[in-house]
């Protein structure tokens, strides 16, 4: 989605109080909740034929929403939502009441504020109204006066082309056509709209009495109430129309026919204890403990390396806030010991400074001092890792919260606490919240750890430091700050005129420049010259639209990305003279394509290396498989040709349930083949072992302690810390100068998408080239022509073949790709029936889906020459339960513990002798029971066995 609309959605909601292991991400959950927009991206409707049945479903998690249905194709939704005040997030009204006798009659409180009162009732009455007609009667009732932004019923279309429309016919009889894909603001009193679709069909609503409508992206926003809910009653009748007769499926009997579960009955309970004992797959005599025991961390060139100049990779994970990263010092051991037995070589420590409590250690008064005791527990968790051999990084920081003691230091306190005390997009150009920042960043590098003996600027398990998470100048948040801050957007007009006198040498050479730019009401001599804030204006997709504005917005992006360089320039010094000679990231935040996103790479290049983030999947069943170089791998399009890259945050977002490829693509096709040098995974935690459930909505979306995830590593760490991928050649450089940055013009193109924390890349370079060998960016001195891959090289058919020669990518179904090399075997994705060799070892998978990896055990062996090899197997995992919605993949029943686990079932065969095959528990104990092998084959069956991994002993 395009930056500006970014601000209503979740990520960027302040999440209130509440189990902060389920919030620590609180971004696409929000606009979930709301329920209004979260049935946007339905899959592609199949060609509809005259004989399909029409049918309105009640859903069965909430009755207020209906789903339109031509025959199994969505085509609208309809859900109640709103918000209070000022846009305050508020829970739509939910019941789950049953037609009777073919009405539903619904009624719930929509509370506004729970404290104050203020509640508005609900009701809605539906039933046929005729054969082809739902009709929907919603009865609104205050006891008082009450403010609010807006109560809704939004109307949304389940596809979002070009060739569709909607038309609103106003009250008083004007028609307005409008085109779903976008915004579009809103409108009066409208007494009908039309829904055309792309195939002819036609849907229709009648409003009455004639109700305002707020259009936006998908469809519309009709308004049950805006402003105040006046005290009294209040009534509005949707009445949707379809093109044939239509059933109401509102009873318990109907609407239970759309729900469906996922586990069969050979699935078994994920039950493992989380223990710490001697194990198999325990990888503790890998970690090399204590952590910087060879000395820091440095980078080199494209890698990092310890200080005895070996390099190395990190293979890691997330602990986000305080609860996480300082807990009670028995939960501290507990997650150092977890780390070192699953292979976890470096932990992110994740915006643990915040105000005293679930979220920080800082003291709420004061920004820059630290409460001693969570200060203590910070250290002793710090301590440990270290005593494991697990690195640890500084993610300190995101959106800065100031106390009353900081006021004296700032140009306006009251600005940013009618701002709800946000500093997120101020903190780029306000140098005052930047020296907070850099304030107690700098104390926290020169205080002494108790348990290290040393500063944590001494510290050679400290593996790096972060300036700030998510933000940047070139990101939406600039032009919200502007806007709430006006006292730091008068100063940065200023400094703008300024800058802009210091390029060209007067006013009449900046209007020379412009030309038609430069507004009748500005003036650069009274510095009331607007600053763009939104970075989407300066990006490819709007830079060329206007060409009056073009060298105003290339100046404006010139401008913004000197602010940036100073903010980061201040710290990375502040920090040096602290000692500290590590790694340094920026952000790991990207913007807009090309001059916006390659200006703001530029910064994080000049502070240290590149760090970003990436998620994947918003429903049931996406999956990366089928397009090679998607998901999160994409993000690798902005690695840098000279720097060490990495993702500090990724996963698979819940509910999808085809996880299992992540990890393993994540350390074959990032860590291996594009050479990349860390992987924090999102997230863990430092309170249990092993999640209890698989996830839930909306805070519970990033679980790295799931079987799926975390259960691998066993495989998949020794396969990365081996160093068993091999790092491809590099295949595609794209150059950037000075003079592009300036000028606007590149010889590529690259293009993003992004909803929230999922995004994809493109461009000129095919996503396709990550899994065939490196793509980096180049940053020179003078103008250089890109080089792009020949992707020919490396495709037969329906499968990238990496330039190693190690891992090859089918996509000619669903997908599934295998790993081939000395030390480790793959075969992951959707690969059922199918058998593939692999050099000396065979896999054939008899499950649609499934991810099969065998790995040497001994750390300095190969499959060859090791005395034993582990093997993991992992499918889908659902809680006990679970349930969902088969028109949208919407979760009805979010179940319990246990995790279920689909058992896997494959055949391997080594080319080796094979002694026995021991079966390992869910801990990775030996059970005593063994499989038949005959002649180096034997059978995986894990409905038998109820076990993930097995241990096969060589003669």
């Amino acid at each position: 989605m395009g930056y500006a609309e970014m601000g209503n959605f979740g990520k960027f909601w302040d999440i209130g109080a509440g189990d902060p292991a389920r919030r620590a991400k609180g971004r696409v959950g929000r606009e979930l909740a709301l329920g209004v927009l979260a049935l946007l991206a339905f899959a592609a409707r199949a060609s509809a034929s005259g004989d399909a049945d029409w049918s309105a479903l009640a859903s069965p998690d909430n009755s207020y929403h209906l789903v339109f249905l031509h025959g199994s194709d969505t085509l609208l939704n309809l859900t109640v939502g709103g918000w209070g005040p000022n846009w305050g997030w508020t829970p739509p009204p939910v019941s789950t009441e049953a037609a009777e006798d073919g009405v539903l009659h619904l009624s719930a409180p929509w509370t506004l504020n729970k404290r104050k009162g203020d509640v508005i009732n609900v009701a809605c009455e539906a039933a046929k109204a005729g054969e082809r007609a739902i009709k929907l009667h919603y009865t609104l009732t205050a006891d008082r006066d009450i403010p609010l932004t807006g109560l809704v019923a939004t109307l949304t279309m389940s596809e979002t082309l070009p060739e569709q429309k909607i038309v609103a016919t106003l009250s008083d009889g004007t028609e307005k056509t409008f085109l779903p894909g976008a915004n579009a603001g809103d409108e009066p009193a409208t007494s009908k709209l039309q829904f055309f679709y792309t195939d002819g069909t036609e849907l229709d609503a009648d409003l009455e009495p004639a109700t305002t409508l707020g259009l936006v992206k998908g469809g519309a926003r009709i308004m049950l109430a805006s402003g105040t809910m006046p005290q009294g009653s209040k009534d509005v009748s949707v009445t949707i129309t379809t093109p044939a007769d239509v059933d109401f499926v509102a009873d318990d009997a109907g609407k239970a026919k759309f729900v469906k579960g996922v586990s069969g009955e050979d699935w078994f309970p994920f039950t493992a204890r989380g223990d710490t004992g001697p194990s198999v797959i325990g990888m503790e005599d890998w970690m090399d403990a204590p952590a910087g025991k060879h000395g820091g961390v440095k980078m080199v060139g494209d890698h990092f390396e310890t200080g005895d100049g070996k390099p190395i990779k990190f293979w890691g994970t997330n602990l986000a806030y305080a609860a996480q990263c300082a807990p009670e010092k028995k939960y501290s051991e507990q997650t150092a010991a977890k780390f070192a037995k699953y292979g976890i070589n470096g932990v992110r420590l994740h915006k643990f400074l915040g105000p005293l409590g679930w979220a920080g250690i800082n003291r709420v008064a004061d920004a820059t001092k630290f409460d001693p005791d969570a200060l203590d527990r910070l250290d002793y968790m710090c301590g440990q890792l270290t005593k494991a051999g697990v690195y640890y990084g500084f993610s300190h920081t995101y959106d800065m919260r100031v106390g009353p003691d900081n006021a004296s230091q700032l140009l306006s306190y009251d600005e940013i606490m009618k701002n709800d005390n946000k500093t997120m997009g101020l903190i780029n150009f306000a140098p005052d919240i930047q020296d907070l920042l850099i304030q107690r960043l700098v104390t926290l590098l020169n205080h002494q750890n108790p348990y290290t003996g040393k500063t944590y600027a001494q510290d050679p398990a400290l593996s790096y430091v972060e300036i700030q998470n998510e933000d940047d100048i070139f990101f939406f948040t600039t032009q919200a700050a502007f806007d709430k801050c006006p006292t730091y957007y008068k100063r940065v007009q200023g400094w703008f005129c300024d800058w802009l006198i210091k390029k060209y040498g007067s006013p009449e050479a900046v209007k020379s420049a412009w030309g038609d730019g430069l507004r009748a009401n500005e003036s650069i001599e009274d510095k009331t010259i607007a600053v763009q804030g939104n970075p989407w204006y300066m990006g490819s997709n709007s830079l060329g639209k206007d060409p009056r504005q073009a060298a105003r917005l290339l100046d404006n992006a010139a401008f913004f990305h000197e602010l940036q360089d100073q903010f980061y320039s201040r710290a990375v010094k502040a920090i040096r003279d602290t000692g500290y000679a590590g790694p340094l990231v920026g952000s790991p935040w990207q913007a807009p394509p090309m001059i916006p996103h390659y200006d703001n790479l530029l910064s994080d290049y000049e502070v240290g290396y590149i760090d970003r983030h990436d998620y994947f999947g918003e429903k049931m069943f996406d999956t990366m498989l089928p397009k090679p170089g998607s998901g999160f791998l994409g993000s690798g399009f902005q690695q840098v040709i000279d720097r060490p890259f990495g993702i500090s945050e990724w996963i698979d977002c819940y509910p999808c349930l085809y996880t299992a490829d992540g990890p393993p693509i994540m350390a074959a096709y990032g860590l291996g083949l594009q050479g990349w040098d860390a992987s924090y995974e999102f997230q863990s935690g430092s309170r249990n072992f092993f999640d209890r459930i698989a996830g839930e909505m909306p805070y519970g979306a990033w679980n790295g302690d799931t079987p799926t995830q975390l259960g691998q590593f066993p495989t998949i760490s020794r396969m990365v810390l081996r160093g068993d991928v091999k790092e491809g050649p590099i295949i595609s450089t794209r150059r950037i100068s000075p003079e592009n940055l300036a000028t606007g013009k590149f010889d590529f193109s690259d293009k993003i998408q992004q909803s929230g924390d999922i995004k994809t890349f493109a461009g000129s370079v095919p996503p396709e080239a990550l899994a065939a060998g490196r793509d980096v960016v180049q940053f020179v001195d003078h103008t250089q022509p890109s080089d792009f891959p020949d992707m020919s090289k490396y495709t037969v058919g329906k499968t990238i073949k990496s330039a190693t020669g190690q891992l090859d990518w089918d996509y000619s179904d669903k997908g599934f790709f295998t790993i081939n090399t000395d030390g480790t075997k793959a075969l992951v994705g959707f690969a059922g029936d199918r058998e593939v060799n692999l050099g000396d070892v065979k896999i054939a998978s008899q499950t649609p889906y499934a991810s099969i990896c065998v790995t040497a055990l001994d750390r300095d062996a190969t499959l060859a020459t090791t005395r034993s090899a582990l093997v993991s197997v992992v499918a889908r995992a659902v809680n006990t339960g679970f349930k969902y919605l088969t028109v949208d993949q919407k979760i009805i029943v979010n179940g319990g513990p246990p995790i279920l686990m689909e058992p896997v079932k494959a055949r391997m065969a080594f080319g080796r002798g094979v002694a026995a095959v021991n079966v390992l528990d869910q801990d990775g104990r030996r059970t005593g029971n063994m499989l038949d092998v005959n002649d180096g084959a034997f059978a995986i069956d894990g409905a038998r066995d109820k076990t993930l991994y097995y241990e096969v002993v060589f003669r």
